[in-house]
């Protein structure tokens, strides 16, 4: 454990969310000066209450141009760059005209970085390529050549596109620029495991939302403390589904047992399933390594397939509609980035104990708001 990097002083804690409210910064910004962040990404119009929020602290604040998309004419990102600098950013992530990249117009690319890094100066510019449209001939090409234009940094990916950061793509782009540029990584880097593979592969900054997540991972760790060990089971059930339903999750650890419990007057069975593993993992205090056992596909499923490309997403299906339990499987998200969660299938009403326990404590619930409800 003694040569364990601290990723912190190479993180930009990231909030980049169309609904960030100043709160939302707020919290962004005090965790960024208790774990020693070397920046805040946020939105443009945040960056003012940021730059307040943490004057006299060696945190910078960085804000994206042309973002998300980059398609931008090249006259509206130079006066976003302007613009955004003199708000107070310290450092802007651009992101790369791709359609010029795609229709053959590379050098017309090129240029476009070139006045975007001349009009920031002295503020550092990262490119940001979005490697997941790209082909490795074309990663190599733009590595190769983006160091001619000043830009201080590329960047692997917005976080917003079709793939995040890999340690295939930080070390393509950093053996084809020659060392020339530094590189930041971003997309999806969740775990202290991703961040610190990323960092061995040659990054030198990480964009990421789970920072506060991924640096008290490293202090469990550096304190050589291994993470505790939580098993949870949970079950739903719903009388008439839609009707009634109730929920129920037994906690393990250490010796010891909780069981949580509760229910609503008019949900479905898929709600009760996904809610029972929200509460239990709501439950524990701190960083934990958890295996949930569950009899629900859905759930199941949810949770190691589908929920990553709905947050890409944005939550919504392929065909532009909102998931089914959108706030429930944003929540469940939110709270897997806090922990190392291992998903177990279990057959339901196979005899397995506590799942059985389970199944009746969520009818029990059930029943008791039908009850309610028909009183």
């Amino acid at each position: 454990m003694d040569d364990l990097i601290n990723p912190a002083p190479y993180i930009e804690h990231t909030l980049l969310r169309p609904t960030a409210t100043a709160g939302d910064i707020e919290k962004l910004c005090a965790e960024a000066r208790e774990f020693g962040f070397a920046g805040v990404c946020v939105p443009p119009g945040h960056v003012p209450l940021s730059r307040r929020l943490l004057e006299g602290t060696p945190v910078k604040v960085i804000t994206v141009v042309g973002f998300p998309l980059g398609f931008e004419p090249t006259e509206i990102k130079v006066a976003q760059v302007e613009l955004y600098t003199d708000l107070g950013a310290q450092e802007v992530d651009m992101v790369l005209n791709l359609s010029l990249v795609k229709s053959g117009a590379l050098s017309e690319a090129l240029s476009e970085v070139e006045e975007i890094v001349r009009a920031a100066e002295p503020v550092p510019v990262k490119v940001i390529l979005e490697c997941g449209y790209l082909t490795d001939r074309e990663k190599k090409e733009l590595a190769r050549r983006l160091p001619e234009t000043g830009a201080a940094y590329l960047k692997t990916s917005t976080g917003f596109g079709p793939g995040g950061a890999t340690v295939e793509d930080v070390r393509l782009l950093r053996e084809a620029s020659g060392g020339r540029v530094r590189i930041k990584a971003a997309g999806g880097i969740r775990t202290l495991d991703q961040a610190l593979a990323l960092l061995s592969a040659g990054a030198e900054r990480l964009g990421t939302s789970s920072g506060a997540d991924i640096a008290r991972e490293f202090l469990a760790r550096r304190e050589n403390k291994a993470l505790p060990e939580v098993e949870i089971f949970v079950d739903g059930a719903c009388l008439g589904n839609p009707g009634p339903g109730g929920f129920a999750a037994i906690l393990r650890a250490g010796g010891r047992e909780r069981v949580l419990r509760g229910g609503e007057p008019e949900t479905t069975n898929n709600r009760m399933e996904i809610r029972a593993a929200v509460e239990a993992l709501k439950a524990l205090r701190r960083p934990c390594r958890v295996r949930i056992y569950t009899d629900s596909r859905y759930l199941l499923s949810g949770a190691r397939e589908w929920l990553s490309r709905w947050e890409k997403n944005g939550f919504r299906t392929s065909d532009g509609k909102p998931v089914k339990n959108r706030d429930l499987w944003e929540e469940l998200a939110r709270l897997l980035r806090a922990h190392r969660v291992e998903w177990v299938w279990v057959e339901g009403h196979a005899g397995h104990p506590e799942n059985e326990r389970c199944d009746r404590l969520a009818r029990e619930e059930a029943r008791k708001w039908r009850n309610s409800s028909s009183a």
